[in-house]
């Protein structure tokens, strides 16, 4: 007798499958394709998919968006889908602190922060201060590994290392210094909306950025406005 994996496709259409290609209890990004009154459908091969039930659903799903998500077997024998996956991640792995790793995001806690899959597999957090903007479970983020606990949880930043993100801001003012004639209306005593409206970065990462460029000597400083100086020649 040759065993065969029995679950539902769209449709509610019951089919067996000698070679499916996943495991029960692993986890996998799988693209959501279709809402019906019972559950979401799932893409598992070019005409086939595999339904999640509404209760095993953790989170508003948006069609044609991918989600890490697992599969189960009932008591009667057929698989079906499921996004909590939490006591599958794993803390056992080799990242350490500044290392570049990619995830999916599983749940978002507004008190705590996005709980991220890396490579879905070990578990990760994205701290609530770290987050930056609008985000959604089944976002897939590229971030970097901030701390490592002694128990191996890994706390995430999408930030970069401090030296990094002064040399990006840098890089951003004197863009705009060479293309405005060499001159910026804003300074060290400027409101922080109108850098964050000019540049997207906070006040304090402006002041590092600029404290950077005076003292590799590429601007002077006044009260109301930064001037490029004389003989720094456009890079580009």
């Amino acid at each position: 007798m040759v065993p065969a994996i029995i679950y539902h496709d769209q449709g509610k259409i019951l089919r067996a499958s000698l070679d499916f290609p996943y495991q029960i209890g692993m986890i996998y990004s799988l693209k959501a394709i279709s809402i019906d009154k019972n559950g979401v459908y799932f893409q598992i091969g070019d005409k086939r998919s595999i339904f999640m039930p509404f209760e095993e659903r953790t989170y508003r799903i948006i069609i044609e968006m991918t989600y890490p998500v697992t599969f189960k077997e009932d008591r009667d024998g057929y698989v079906y889908l499921s996004s909590k996956i939490r006591d599958l991640l794993s803390n056992d792995h080799t990242y350490e602190e500044n290392d570049e790793v990619s995830g999916r995001i599983y749940s978002i806690n507004k008190s705590i922060g996005a709980f991220v899959a890396i490579d879905n597999k070990y578990d990760s957090l994205l701290r609530i201060k770290e987050l930056r903007g609008v985000h959604v479970e089944g976002e897939l983020i590229e971030a970097r590994v901030k701390a490592v606990k002694d128990d191996g949880k890994i706390d995430l930043s999408l930030r970069q290392r401090a030296y990094l993100e002064i040399d990006s801001d840098s890089d951003k003012i004197l863009d705009y210094l060479y293309d405005h004639d060499g001159e910026l209306g804003l300074s060290d005593k400027s409101k922080p909306d109108k850098i964050y409206k000019t540049f997207a970065i906070s006040k304090s990462a402006f002041k590092r950025a600029i404290g950077r460029l005076y003292k590799d000597g590429y601007i002077n400083i006044y009260d109301d406005k930064i001037i490029l100086k004389e003989g720094i020649n456009d890079r580009r």
